[in-house]
């Protein structure tokens, strides 16, 4: 009987879950074995490369004698790998291994997109060359090898184990010493903000700073009782906080906002940000507006900065709050009752957004793991 897409892919996960690494490898060639290890080690910057490879070695199973090269139904003898993908496999990957999870399909990368089929002058512009020609040499051994995708399906299920497992050690809770000073915790945060690193998404990390700080305000500050801390957005796609007033939220029990907290990083504050803020609070009836960023000094001029806050201060009731993310956590650190708490709070939500793959990379959990225990677990 004819497997069934989901089982298919389940089916490869299975037979990964447990078994060496190494055995399913090894029953690949070197060449393959190598470029699927590359494609998996950079799929944290290129999922769609990923997810291409995974859906065309899964549709090769399930209908042998498709040319799975020609990824598009348009042309001569392709089919829908983006269907395919965003029906089945994008789904499983988010239950299975969510941080290699595109957020709808890999189809929707500009390099993958193009309506050539993925042979060797594919011209789709993959920024690292070595990645395209392993990519590359990876749909060709699907299509000319007889029963390769089975091997190379299990063999790239066993690869996200292998990360997957690495990243749970990595995420390892560190034991912070109970007499931790709040001067201690600021260090350890605008370390890890203004480490040198080398991935994008940086600008997260205040993000996630203040949302943390803030799930323990909520308890603990009476003007925040019976108000509610939204989510964060995980800011995926352009549209994802177009209904947004800032990068995080507290709701009053109506739905309606609260206060709000844009925060910039690297980037002072200046004139035109507070318009920008104004036009956005104009029509609601927000309460306080703080904008924060990670930039030294603060302010390009902090003198138009406060004149424009007058100006806008006229003609709407909304308090609009200005200030450096440093200087804000320290404040708000002594408003809460342990302190000490942060630390977790800020690792466990490093580790969602790590997770569900939003910008937080593995790069800036390593960074956070060398500092707990060289800043945080000093005696």
């Amino acid at each position: 009987m004819k497997q069934k897409p989901i089982e298919i892919l389940e089916s490869a996960y299975e037979n990964a879950k447990g078994k060496p690494l190494e055995s399913f490898l090894s029953a690949l060639p070197k060449k393959c074995a190598r470029d699927l290890t590359l494609i998996v080690e950079q799929a944290e910057s290129q999922k769609g490369v990923l997810g291409v490879v995974l859906t065309s070695a899964a549709y090769k199973i399930l209908a042998p004698s498709q040319d799975i090269r020609k990824h598009q139904d348009h042309m001569d003898g392709g089919y829908s790998g983006r269907t395919f993908d965003t029906k089945y496999v994008t789904p499983f990957l988010k239950s299975k291994f969510p941080h290699f999870a595109m957020a709808e399909s890999a189809w929707l990368t500009r390099s993958l997109e193009q309506p050539r089929p993925y042979d060797r002058s594919y011209p789709g512009n993959i920024r690292n060359q070595d990645l395209k020609v392993a990519f590359l040499n990876v749909l060709e051994l699907l299509e000319t090898k007889r029963n390769a995708a089975p091997k190379i399906l299990d063999a790239l299920m066993a690869l996200m184990f292998a990360v997957s497992t690495g990243d749970e050690a990595l995420l390892a809770r560190v034991e912070v010493i109970s007499d931790l000073t709040i001067a201690r915790i600021i260090e350890a945060v605008s370390q890890h903000i203004r480490y040198d690193y080398s991935v994008a998404g940086t600008a997260r990390l205040p993000v996630v700073a203040i949302y943390s700080v803030y799930n323990l305000l909520m308890s603990d500050v009476k003007k925040y009782e019976g108000k509610i801390l939204a989510p964060l957005e995980s800011h995926t796609s352009p549209d994802s906080r177009s209904k947004a007033l800032g990068d995080i939220e507290v709701k009053n029990p109506d739905g309606f906002c609260f206060e709000a907290i844009e925060i910039k990083h690297n980037k002072p504050i200046t004139a035109d940000t507070i318009g920008i803020a104004y036009r956005k609070i104009k029509p609601t009836s927000i309460n306080r507006y703080y904008i924060l960023t990670t930039n030294e000094p603060n302010f390009d001029d902090y003198d138009s900065v406060a004149r424009e806050i007058e100006k806008y201060k006229k003609v709407h009731p909304c308090e609009i709050v200005v200030n450096g993310v440093i200087p804000s956590l320290k404040y708000y650190m002594r408003l809460v009752s342990h302190p000490q708490r942060f630390v977790d709070e800020y690792t466990k939500w490093l580790e969602f957004e790590y997770k569900r793959a939003s910008a937080i990379k593995r790069e800036h959990l390593q960074a956070w793991q060398e500092i707990r225990q060289q800043v945080l677990n000093m005696e």
